[in-house]
């Protein structure tokens, strides 16, 4: 794109000499306009922002340097070339002062003001490329702390206001969106772009993710005023008709606590639900409070046959396939609602039983967003089912102090960010070395190993997002190179990040 760019002169000769003689194609650059004062050069540079200004010093109404003085605050990266016929030491001096690009004498010489132009476009470009380079590592750290925050339960003292802090998320308010597509288990880059553009066009301070079988919008807002219920209405109508297949948008209520992001994300999840098995020809549904509605029969049947087979739920291989079975014969065999109703089992399912979300727990939950037969739900619900059983055994045989599971929650929530033994133990007011011992000796796993564990979840979650590159789920993660992150997942999981990404867009 064409770097834009202002000429304020007074004499029209100059102008008009600047305006044809310049090669400006071969420059990449497009003169914007032109003034023939400082106090029009004002206004205009004021309204068009451009990249670079060409300017006199002495003109009508305002002299170039007072004019460059007053814009510099607004536009403190733009480029400023005088081109003027006095060379006194006090205009040079005040130049320097205001940082000004280059400072050439007339007669105009073409080729030291392309020269000039050169340059202050070749180190523009470079601001930009790494502005853009900034911000989009900036994004992919957003991603990464939310994908945290949303999997992990987070209480009072974990740090979670540093954690968001430290990726620029600053809020008095927020709420959440979850868009899933009708019967979609891939999302392109072209559609997730599509979502991004649409936010962006409505100004909303928003992070996307994908999260799951469906995009996760994480909206944040200055106050907790009631405009939030409007927006994300229009928000919503201006995505499914972006979109070319028809969304499910699930919408939460407001929230203030950084500490209830996770349950947030359940209510959007709830509502989104809702509109699944209630075969709603609405496509977007705020969550509301079970007192606050009723919902209609088709729903409230589906969600007493849920609770009859919760209440003789005993975590057996038996159990599990009769929960499929019934599910899959309320769910009319459509995907959509197999999915809706297997996820809602199984996170009921762990309510039940009320034990830590390990990695075996939340990868087999993690397979229910993904389910599309009865085969399928039944051997989910059977790996469930499994998963939470064995961290019932461990916990019934276990000894883990609450040391240990303020350590192992607080790793879960904080590894991507460079965590080390000595982090944890300050936070916990112990020493390195009797933390790192009483972790091995209760959970048979090293310190380090909990942490890479960490990592690899959220790398996993990452990769099934089209729009981040390997090497930038690396980066994410805390990897500084790739090859690093490469070994350490294959050896994790058994095949590259690619194999896998490749693997899960089957």
């Amino acid at each position: 794109m064409p770097l834009k760019v202002i000429i304020v002169e007074d004499n029209p000769a100059t102008v008009r000499s600047l305006r044809e003689t310049i090669r400006w194609d071969a420059l990449d650059c497009v003169v914007a306009g032109a003034a023939s004062d400082g106090e029009s050069g004002r206004r205009m540079i004021l309204r068009e922002s451009p990249d670079i200004v060409l300017t006199d010093i002495r003109m009508p109404r305002l002299d170039g340097l007072d004019m460059v003085t007053e814009i510099r605050q607004h536009l403190p990266d733009c480029k400023i070339i005088i081109i003027t016929g006095y060379d006194q030491f006090q205009y040079a001096s005040r130049a320097i002062k205001l940082s000004v690009f280059d400072y050439i004498l007339k007669p105009i010489d073409n080729e030291e003001v392309e020269r000039a132009i050169r340059r202050a476009a070749a180190m523009t470009r470079r601001k930009l490329e790494a502005d853009v380079a900034l911000e989009q590592a900036l994004t992919l750290r957003r991603r990464a702390q939310l994908l945290l925050l949303l999997t992990n339960d987070s209480q009072r003292g974990q740090g979670v206001r540093d954690m968001l802090a430290d990726v620029g998320l600053h809020f008095a308010a927020y709420y959440i969106m979850v868009i899933q597509l009708h019967d979609e288990r891939v999302y392109s880059h072209a559609m997730l772009n599509r979502i991004d553009a649409v936010l962006a066009r409505l100004k909303m301070e928003a992070v996307t993710l994908l999260l799951y079988d469906a995009v996760v919008v994480f909206v944040t807002k200055p106050d907790a005023g009631e405009g939030w219920r409007d927006e994300a209405d229009r928000a919503a109508e201006a995505i499914n008709a972006e979109l070319v297949t028809p969304a499910h948008i699930g919408i939460s209520k407001l929230g203030e606590s950084q500490h209830a992001i996770r349950c947030a994300y359940h209510q959007a999840r709830q509502a989104l639900w809702e509109i699944a098995l209630g075969k709603n020809t609405t496509r977007s549904n705020f969550y509301q409070e079970e007192e606050e509605h009723r919902p209609n029969e088709r729903v409230a049947e589906m969600y007493r046959k849920i609770d009859e087979l919760l209440e003789k739920a005993d975590l057996s291989d038996e159990s599990a396939a009769e929960a499929a079975a019934v599910i899959a014969e309320q769910s009319g065999k459509q995907y959509s609602n197999l999915r809706a109703m297997v996820t809602l089992y199984a996170m009921a399912l762990r309510k039940k039983f009320p034990l830590p979300l390990d990695e075996k727990i939340h990868a087999s939950l993690f397979e229910t967003w993904f389910i599309s037969n009865a085969e399928d739900a039944k051997a989910c619900l059977i790996k469930v089912c499994t998963a939470l059983r064995e961290a019932r055994d461990q916990r019934e045989s276990s000894t883990q102090s609450l040391l240990t599971r303020n350590a192992l929650q607080y790793i879960r929530l904080h590894a991507i960010e460079g965590l080390s033994l000595g982090d944890v133990a300050e936070k916990l007011c112990v020493s390195s070395n009797y933390l790192s011992a009483l972790i091995r000796k209760e959970t048979g796993v090293t310190f380090h190993e909990h942490v890479l564990a960490a990592k690899m979840g959220v790398a996993r979650t990452m990769l099934a997002d089209p729009r981040i590159l390997v090497d930038e789920v690396a980066r994410a993660v805390g990897y500084g190179n790739y090859i690093s992150f490469y070994n350490a997942f294959k050896r994790i999981e058994h095949m590259t990040p690619t194999e896998y990404r490749n693997r899960r867009a089957e």
